[in-house]
């Protein structure tokens, strides 16, 4: 039964990134780290300032990503939001986070 619980999720670990927004090369800044998973947009606006980009994924509404600035440059960091709550996030991008060729698809 263990087997099957840890196939299952890796399973639904590799559907996430499925629709993922395209992304340039993160860094490890530590500015994404202040952002908690399951925190909403107004939470993370709180953290890390108002949003500098936001893109709604094409193929599922429900989810988008949201690019907030900071540093020189500037450059952004990535946060992915499903249903309200954050689900994943990254910084270090040098461009505003978008879905790109899903959009196109």
């Amino acid at each position: 039964m263990p087997r099957l619980v840890l196939a299952l999720t890796a399973l639904m670990l590799s559907a996430c990134t499925v629709g993922a927004p395209q992304a340039d090369k993160p860094g490890n800044d530590g500015v994404a780290e202040k952002l908690a998973l399951g925190v909403t947009r107004a939470e993370a606006e709180v953290a890390l300032g108002t949003e500098a980009g936001f893109e709604r994924n094409p193929k599922n509404f429900d989810e988008s990503c949201v690019s907030y600035a900071y540093g020189d440059g500037p450059k952004y960091v990535h946060a992915v939001y499903r249903g309200g709550t954050l689900v994943s996030r990254t910084d270090g991008h040098r461009q505003l986070c978008t879905y790109g060729t899903l959009a196109s698809a």
